[in-house]
């Protein structure tokens, strides 16, 4: 039994929890239920879930143990949650800086809308992560998310503010000059903040052919091997980097000691945010 759950959850559990989000996503959009606090519930029960997965089925066992990061990566997870909820309210006090209504096909089924946002932000963000790796400011904000010597789920929020709004800001900005409507654009970063979970996660899960679409655990854990930060550029699609050919996959194991940045990044929070702005 336990080897018949462990391949269940190991081929099934990614795939179900993101139909489950996109589910609830629905349903916040049919207004059946409320955004808030849905979402941040959502985000928070997902983690608790990926959190239990780790501990049953662990990619890296080694990766399970505290590296003097979890203080810290918990403050980032909170400020950068908060901010995703948050989108969609600070879209809708932009209402005067949509130039471009017109643009926006309304006409569609919520569903397509929803997959022009996600297409939007999730190209830009691919961007702007190359951009990150490219120029040394942006990588210097950008490698506190690379700091960590392991990976694991929450991984998936530690990012420098900064670095957060330049990596979202474009697109975001692009869909509001256009007229996306506030509440796709915020189902949208409830989806892909719990896929960010599952693409940091110490879960050995598999995606079979879909991680030649999605940006899931098994070609992200290889952008973070040394060596390999200028592959699998991917938030939510893989595409992006098959197309531009950034993209990498190999079935070897990425070892547990080959993830994190050789530079000498402050462990502390506050160390953090000081240390890109270091001469």
């Amino acid at each position: 039994m336990s080897i018949l759950f462990k391949t269940a959850l190991r081929y099934l559990l990614y795939p179900l929890s993101m139909l489950f989000t996109l589910y609830i996503t629905l349903l916040i959009l049919n207004k059946s239920m409320p955004y808030w606090p849905t979402a941040i519930l959502l985000i928070l029960a997902s983690g608790a879930v990926i959190a239990l997965a780790e501990r049953y089925l662990p990619y890296q066992v080694d990766w399970l143990e505290s590296h003097q990061d979890t203080l810290t990566d918990i403050i980032h997870a909170i400020f950068n949650l908060i901010l995703i909820v948050s989108v969609a309210y600070f879209i809708e006090y932009l209402n005067i800086f949509r130039f471009f209504p017109r643009l926006w096909p309304d006409q569609l089924a919520w569903y397509w809308q929803l997959l022009i946002v996600g297409l939007v932000i999730d190209f830009g963000l691919w961007l702007m992560h190359y951009m990150s790796h490219k120029y040394k400011f942006l990588w210097k904000l950008h490698a506190i998310h690379h700091q960590s010597s392991r990976l694991y789920w929450l991984n998936a929020e530690k990012r420098h503010p900064l670095s957060a709004l330049i990596l979202a800001g474009p697109s975001l900005i692009v869909l509001t000059l256009c007229g996306a409507p506030s509440q796709l654009i915020a189902g949208w970063m409830m989806l892909m903040a719990v896929h960010l979970f599952f693409q940091h996660a110490n879960v050995d899960y598999r995606a079979g052919i879909f991680k030649y679409i999605f940006a899931v655990a098994e070609v992200h854990r290889l952008h973070h091997k040394h060596g390999f930060g200028r592959k699998n550029f991917g938030e939510v699609f893989i595409f992006w980097d098959i197309l531009f050919k950034t993209f990498y996959y190999e079935t070897n194991k990425v070892a547990a000691n080959k993830v994190g940045v050789r530079s000498p990044i402050p462990n502390q929070y506050i160390g953090q945010l000081k240390w890109p702005f270091n001469p």
